[in-house]
């Protein structure tokens, strides 16, 4: 049965800003750190041999202030997995309350090129395990489409 991938981030004092919640930009480092928990559990991935992945797009809405000093609950789902890329769900909330949604796509790339590479077998079956059944997901059109020629440098 596919099922979210939840964690629990902290965010720090030094994400503060003058307004006295957490800077949007902290709050993108924060879902990052999430999302790096969610891909370390991937087999393999923390090998010397591991494939990166890029940050293509993302989507973000602020529902409202993150604070300091309180836990933001991350929950992930796969909302599409393509032929070298993958759109990821994701909501934050404290105490309850969703401070910040959106969704990433991700492009798997060769190390050695920096260029998109098609997805595994085994990280496909791997992505599916947080995919939810298509009757509890929206349809969204992809922000990157998979025939979309996707150039890459370091």
């Amino acid at each position: 049965m596919p099922e979210a991938y939840r964690t629990r981030i902290r965010p720090r004092w030094s994400d503060q800003d003058l307004n006295g919640h957490v800077n949007h930009a902290a709050v993108v480092t924060l879902l990052e750190e999430s999302r790096i928990q969610w891909r370390a559990t991937l087999p393999g991935s923390r090998s010397a041999g591991a494939t990166p992945t890029v940050v293509a797009a993302l989507e973000l809405n602020y529902r409202r202030p993150v604070h300091h000093g309180e836990d933001l609950d991350v929950e992930l789902t796969v909302s599409r997995i393509g032929t070298s890329s993958f759109s990821l769900a994701f909501s934050g909330a404290q105490n309850g309350a969703v401070a910040v949604d959106g969704r990433t796509v991700i492009v798997s790339v060769w190390p050695e090129t920096g260029t998109a590479r098609p997805l595994a077998e085994h990280e496909r079956r791997w992505l599916a395990q947080y995919q939810p059944t298509q009757a509890s997901t929206e349809p969204r059109q992809p922000l990157i489409p998979d025939d979309t020629p996707l150039e890459l440098t370091q």
